[in-house]
């Protein structure tokens, strides 16, 4: 009996030391493990996140391209003149490459079925916008504009609407698996504390080093984790500058095709730069003395500000002969004059209104289409009255006639400033806002400044 206790007090430490060793080989291969899934589901899921952010960079690029191209068409329809067909047209041509190289890169990125689904539905919209494309380009050279406008506005803001439906359906797939990556992630890592805590209990001391291992293990998951959200904000904040760009070259287009408008009839640009500045100077100054507080906000000034170079878009339906005729105009070549204001405020509802926001589209759509009513109900296209009129409206005719007034047409030589300051004031209360003007002369000497410099 004794010599079989003993033979078991004898055989403890062995198994002490076979439960021991057990413990510290799974815990170091249970840790082992874990690090090596950690590390392969880590990098799964940066390679998520940057096909995400460059999949979103695609997909903005080419909703960016689409807006541009549809514009393009816009402009091809609304010129109705034949020099100005074949320029567009390489445009639209150049931009339409663009586009296609954009869906073949896509293409190649669009892995498993959900994915592959809403890219054929993106591929069949996009062939069916390019078809609906090419019937408007011939129906605008074959001169059947309305029809034109009929399928801009109809077929192919339709294909647009719903080529960008898909586009964000796409982006919210990636965002599902991203975060469904990140969950996954995140409780692994929670299973390698937990794990880490069961093979300290199981190597106890003697397995000081399994211990400081896998301390050392959690600390690098959490280093890598810091590291991971700073390269996810790296990421986010090159999207936003991203998206800052494609926003101000949105602007440029803008601006061009202002500038490309007012250079048929001599302007080189400077008109929409003056007038720009004489309403915000303008704008800025009723702010100051309370007058329209309800409307003139900060955001409303800079988005009128930046309306200001559409105010005569609606140019572009005149022909060059009335535009840039050094005479006096005829009663006939008066009225095609006056028809541009009513199509300013129409091309900037359907040219921009897929590409802008809904704050700057009526305010650059009222100040194109109502800059030449009379305060006393006197001027086109409604005859609207007082303020019936839109502030910005009211704001843009006295900028435009000013610097109209002061500048050399191919019709007049410039006024003297002082003299068109006095023809402003002669027509207070019957073309101008009394109120506009009395804040619009306070602000003299830095109109005067601004001519000189």
């Amino acid at each position: 009996m004794r010599k079989k206790f003993r033979s078991r007090i004898k055989s403890i430490p062995f198994r002490v030391f076979i439960m021991v060793l057990t413990a510290g080989i799974i815990g170091i291969a249970g840790v082992l493990i874990l690090k090596h899934n950690i590390n392969k589901l880590s990098q799964n899921y940066q390679e998520i996140i940057e096909e995400h952010n460059e999949n979103r960079i695609c997909m903005e690029q080419f909703s960016q391209l689409l807006y541009q191209h549809r514009s393009f068409i816009a402009i091809h329809v609304a010129s109705r003149e034949e020099k100005y067909y074949t320029t567009y047209e390489e445009k639209e041509r150049e931009v339409r490459k663009k586009m296609g190289s954009i869906l073949l890169d896509l293409r190649g990125r669009m892995t498993g079925d959900n994915r592959e689904q809403i890219y054929h539905k993106v591929y069949s919209d996009y062939y069916s916008y390019v078809q609906s494309v090419d019937v408007t380009l011939e129906l605008s050279r074959e001169g059947n504009t309305e029809t034109a406008i009929f399928y801009l506005t109809g077929q192919m803001r339709d294909f647009v609407q719903s080529v960008n439906a898909n586009l964000a359906e796409l982006e919210q797939l990636t965002t599902r698996e991203m975060d469904l990556a990140k969950e996954k992630m995140e409780s692994r890592i929670d299973f390698s504390h937990m794990s880490v805590t069961v093979c300290i209990i199981m190597i106890s001391a003697t397995m000081l080093i399994c211990l400081i291992y896998c301390v050392t293990i959690t600390s690098h998951l959490s280093k890598y984790k810091e590291t991971l959200e700073q390269e996810i904000e790296q990421k986010n904040l090159s999207i936003t500058q991203h998206n800052e760009k494609m926003m101000a070259l949105q602007d440029n287009i803008i601006v061009g095709m202002a500038n490309l408008i007012e250079s048929r009839d001599g302007d080189t640009g400077e008109h929409i730069k003056r007038t720009s500045f004489y309403v915000h100077l303008l704008a800025c100054a009723l702010k100051e003395k309370g007058l329209y507080t309800d409307v003139l906000t900060d955001n409303y000034i800079e988005l009128l500000t930046k309306a200001a170079p559409m105010h005569d878009v609606g140019k572009i339906i005149v022909p060059d002969h009335i535009l840039q005729k050094p005479g006096r105009l005829t009663a006939e070549e008066f009225e095609t004059i006056k028809q541009h204001a009513a199509a300013g405020g129409q091309i900037v509802r359907e040219v921009l209104g897929s590409i802008e926001e809904t704050d700057y589209i009526d305010i650059a759509a009222d100040m194109a289409a109502y800059h030449h009513e009379k305060w006393n109900g006197s001027g086109y296209s409604e005859g609207l009255s007082q303020e019936d009129i839109p502030l910005s409206a009211r704001i843009m005719a006295i900028a435009d006639v000013f610097d109209a007034l002061v500048s050399k047409r191919c019709y007049k030589s410039a006024m003297p400033v002082e003299e068109a300051f006095a023809e402003i004031e002669r027509s207070t209360g019957t073309h101008f806002d009394p109120q506009l003007v009395s804040v619009f002369f306070e602000l003299k000497d830095e109109i005067i400044g601004y001519l000189n410099s």
